[in-house]
């Protein structure tokens, strides 16, 4: 299929290993990109899909007890005033059903606007709005409907030390059409280029909401659940959002997305106003997710992502190439190349060494380092020593 990847087709996993049809074996630093915060064939994520496909797996328009505690336990979780949650089928339809929310408590407050703010570099998906509000048009080519969304404006991340916030103002009045209704951002941008934005921007995001009225939502599908060595990203800022949106870790490789909302927010959905067959009735998918953020808090592996995401990017900063940028939060790493031909050259030959790594970025010159929050030091030694090996390799070519 013209979809997916070439490479090798896989058959097995364990751990951070994955092993190929021929049995070959590559260090899995892709993780789905930044689906198994675990590894492959977990323990936990094994046992309750088996204790609980032995009971109920879906129970359509009913609730179960699986897809309740699942929601208590992201409540808990996120804290603040964070008391409903909507579950989804995937991170985009997470991603549509947020705006959806937003436009529909906006329009109970007389606000019928259309304007909604994202970010350049942003991604939130490629299904409908999600695409839309993606500020990478490299996903847009041939789809100038997806680019011309109505209401929908992109805004960029400035420079350290650019935060200004009337300046935001004006780019955004210069951009929208109407009353701003909502503003869509990840706290750290993860396929558009592992963009971390300055500090204070976030902060800055926030008080431009609060001025017009705005709902401030995260996407925090790929930082969520200790990826960025928080167990949300947005906690570093001390921003929170008026709506949090939540996916790919959660289900540990099951599609899986969840909204989270404080009560006055979400109750103003009446039942007959959204729904889907799959989302929020998956007894199976609450099992797991039970299981993962179990695991999550236990394990201590937002701790865990912070102290090895800062081991290995010193040592890559010591040693990448001048013309090399490496940055990021946790274990969402990126190296930013001068062309996307470097970056494809440096993931073949990673990938010749057994190594598998991502690659993004507005135009496809970053590659993308997000093993499993529970790599073991081994093996995060074997990513670093590799990485450096073809650093090396690269320098000398």
């Amino acid at each position: 299929m013209a979809t997916l990847l070439d490479g090798p087709v896989m058959r097995s996993g364990s751990g951070s290993w994955l092993v190929d049809i021929e049995g070959n074996r590559y260090l899995d630093c892709v993780a789905g990109p930044g689906v198994h915060l675990l590894g492959h064939g977990h323990p936990a994520v094994i046992s309750a899909i088996e204790r609980q496909a032995s009971e109920l797996i879906h129970s359509s328009f009913q609730l179960n007890e699986p897809v309740i505690e699942l929601a208590e336990e992201l409540a808990r979780l996120a804290g603040g005033s964070f008391q409903r949650v909507f579950f989804a089928n995937s991170g985009s339809e997470a991603i549509e059903t947020a705006v959806k929310l937003a436009k529909k408590f906006q329009a109970a407050r007389g606000r019928f606007g259309h304007s909604i703010a994202a970010l350049e570099n942003g991604y939130h998906g490629r299904s409908g709005i999600a695409l839309a509000l993606t500020g990478m048009n490299i996903y847009k080519t041939g789809l100038p409907g997806f680019s011309l969304y109505p209401g929908i404006v992109h805004l960029p991340v400035p420079r350290p030390g650019e935060v200004d916030l009337d300046e935001l103002g004006r780019q955004l009045d210069a951009r929208s059409q109407d009353d701003l209704l909502a503003v869509v951002a990840e706290p750290v941008l993860g396929v558009g280029g592992v963009i971390v934005p300055p500090d204070g921007f976030l902060r800055a995001l926030r008080e431009l909401c609060d001025a017009r009225g705005a709902l401030l939502i995260f996407d925090e599908i790929f930082t969520g659940l200790g990826r960025t060595g928080t167990t949300f990203a947005f906690e570093r800022s001390g921003v929170r959002p008026d709506i949090l949106v939540i996916g790919k870790p959660l289900g540990a490789g099951l599609p899986v997305g969840a909204v989270l909302t404080p009560d006055d927010l979400g109750s103003c959905w009446a039942p007959v106003d959204h729904s889907t067959t799959f989302g929020g009735n998956g007894a199976l998918v609450g099992a797991v997710g039970k299981a993962v953020l179990g695991e999550l808090t236990a394990g201590g592996l937002a701790d865990a992502s912070e102290r090895a995401g800062n081991q290995l990017m010193g040592a890559l900063r010591s040693a990448a190439p001048t013309d090399v940028e490496v940055r990021g939060q946790g274990l969402l790493i990126g190296l930013e190349w001068r062309s996307p031909d470097q970056a494809t050259a440096f993931r073949r030959r990673m990938m010749a060494r057994g190594v598998l790594v991502g690659i993004g970025g507005q135009q496809r010159s970053v590659v993308r380092l997000t093993p499993p929050l529970n790599i073991t030091s081994d093996d995060l030694k074997l990513l670093e020593s590799t990485t450096l090996a073809v650093f090396d390799e690269m320098v000398r070519r």
